[in-house]
């Protein structure tokens, strides 16, 4: 953690810290695997808390498949992970990728992470790439073949997003006015309304995983210090995809997010990231649309969308994720929604 605080914190060492933290070595080849070993171990989101961050895990991973591809023009569309064992920083990560498939437009890589000093697999991941991940580009090159006179193209562009919802029109011209904080090793910053932090009026629990959220984040890194911007923009991605809005489940009950509760026991069990475009930049503010859909047997499914200023739809995280609620937060999110829907017969609405 020295190294790791020397070489990419300090302040008088400026480098594009994605980058740094998710660069791996190579070791060997071994057949269809190939090993590499992270120059800098996982870190946990703040010093003393439990394991590492999953972020660190999703960026290192998806880092080291990458750096088995070995073809410029592509970029991965997908990815998908699972949280195995708590990481450790005691030691580098050993990962071992698997090249499990490669065509004309795609490739496909398995990357399982091991604590070198343990030998404990900790994390697995599967990446799948495809050739210029690019709406742009495709679109240009449609238009391109037109011109030329061809008749027979297979590639026709049509595409169709869902839009963000209604927090994202009504804050991405105030961003300044939202409370901000950095976070994560001063790695991520989010901009979150201040609803975020008031009780729900009219709750009803019936109707929490209807509930959109949305608040804004981005990755607090100069990509221009490093070699690629655009792999970066997608590390930056995965690694802030796992950050923050699990802990606001408790806005989904109908409680503010200050409330003591919120730091409630919860670990990310798997966690998917569909890229739809390679045109953002994670080091500039990008909007969360996202829903709780389900609670229950001790699991949280969360789907979250990942938007750029202009509106524009660029990723998709699934995550489900293992926690406990404890009691008061229970009793309180009930006697909220009783509050608002009181049963039929009773005297008088619960009181918070």
């Amino acid at each position: 953690m020295d190294k790791l605080k020397r070489e990419v914190y300090d302040e008088d060492n400026r480098v594009a810290k994605m980058e740094a933290k998710s660069s791996v070595v190579f070791v060997e080849t071994q057949g269809n695997k190939v090993v590499y070993e992270s120059v800098y171990p996982v870190e946990p989101f703040k010093e003393g808390a439990r394991g590492t961050y999953g972020g660190d895990f999703l960026a290192q991973g998806l880092n080291a498949c990458w750096e088995s591809v070995g073809r410029d023009n592509f970029q991965p569309h997908s990815l998908h992970s699972y949280f195995v064992k708590a990481g450790s920083t005691e030691s580098n990560i050993r990962w071992e990728v698997l090249k499990i498939s490669d065509s004309r437009n795609f490739a496909n890589r398995l990357g399982m992470a091991f604590q070198i000093h343990t030998n404990q697999l900790c994390f697995t991941i599967q990446v799948s790439f495809t050739k210029e991940n690019d709406l742009i580009k495709r679109e240009e090159d449609y238009q391109s073949l037109l011109k030329s006179g061809a008749t027979d193209i297979k590639a026709i562009p049509f595409e169709f997003k869902r839009t963000p919802n209604e927090r994202f029109f009504k804050y991405k011209d105030s961003i300044d006015d939202l409370l901000y904080f950095e976070h994560t090793n001063d790695n991520i910053a989010h901009a979150v309304p201040h609803e975020m932090f008031q009780y729900t009026k009219n709750f009803d629990k019936a109707t929490m995983g209807d509930q959109e959220f949305g608040l804004f984040v981005r990755m607090l890194d100069n990509y221009d210090l490093g070699k690629d911007k655009l792999r970066q923009s997608f590390l930056g991605l995965a690694f802030e995809s796992d950050s923050l809005w699990l802990s606001t489940v408790i806005k989904a009950m109908g409680l503010p997010l200050a409330s003591d509760e919120s730091t409630f026991f919860r670990v990310s069990l798997d966690h998917s990231l569909y890229y739809h475009d390679l045109n953002f930049d994670s080091s500039n503010w990008l909007f969360l649309d996202y829903r709780f859909l389900s609670m229950g047997n001790n699991r949280i499914l969360c789907v979250v969308n990942f938007y750029t200023l202009e509106g524009k739809a660029v990723a998709t995280a699934i995550q489900e994720a293992y926690g406990f609620l404890p009691k008061q937060m229970i009793d309180r999110s009930k006697a909220l929604h009783e509050k608002y829907n009181p049963k039929a017969g009773s005297i008088e609405t619960a009181k918070l």
